[in-house]
């Protein structure tokens, strides 16, 4: 949908049964508004179909509709110049999100011709993974941590030792806002999760004018899966 029938599409949700008010007892909305809603809406339902916290409890490529949901937002970075570091068997990358990137998904590690998958950890557990006078580890797989917009890898400092590292990152990046959709409209997302965006933006707005249809259209919008 473009940006003008998405905002006909929100107007058409609204409660229109009042004749003499421009939303049925709603206030009428400004364009900018309208899209500050459906901006909104877009985000939630981006952040609830990733990470799984929604009705169904399915998250980024726990089936194959929500597989389809995010698709054409999947993006990798390849061969993003890492920084190697001194006296310590890592390597990292600053500003990890910068950009379009929202939602880390995985790595690859790239040293003399070769790859290796990052498998992301807790502080805690990348501990194990550190070279220190004591410890030596060997690192079967390398790990990462994120800590202040930038991606730490711990890499096995015998067999992955390199002088030049980089990293390929693939991640969901962040959507096209309403206000500055193409003249091709919102081809991020799937056409039926168009009007999911519609119906969640739908929702919050009422909710802010605390509309008497709240609850019926919250109930209405569990619906979608």
């Amino acid at each position: 949908m473009t940006r003008d029938q998405l905002h006909i599409a929100f107007k058409i949700a609204m409660d229109k049964n009042s004749k003499s008010i421009a939303f049925g007892g709603c206030p009428a909305f400004l364009p900018e508004e309208i899209d500050y809603w459906l901006n909104q809406g877009l985000y939630q339902e981006i952040n609830t179909k990733f990470t799984g916290n929604n009705a169904n409890k399915v998250a980024f490529e726990g089936s194959i509709k929500r597989t389809h949901d995010l698709e054409n937002l999947i993006r990798t970075d390849y061969s993003i110049a890492a920084t190697k570091e001194a006296n310590i068997n890592r390597c990292y990358i600053a500003n990890l999100f910068s950009g379009d990137r929202m939602f880390f998904i995985d790595a690859v590690l790239n040293f003399d011709n070769n790859k290796a998958n990052v498998v992301l950890v807790s502080h805690e557990v990348s501990k194990n993974f550190r070279k220190t006078h004591n410890n030596n580890p060997w690192i079967e797989q390398p790990v990462g941590v994120i800590e202040d917009n930038t991606l730490y890898v711990y890499y096995d400092d015998i067999s992955m030792n390199s002088s030049n590292y980089t990293i390929d990152v693939t991640y969901v990046k962040y959507p096209t806002k309403v206000e500055d959709l193409p003249a091709a409209g919102m081809d991020e997302i799937p056409e039926y999760m168009q009007f999911e965006v519609v119906n969640r933006a739908v929702e919050l707005a009422l909710e802010d004018i605390e509309s008497r249809r709240v609850q019926t259209k919250t109930q209405l919008n569990q619906l979608d899966e």
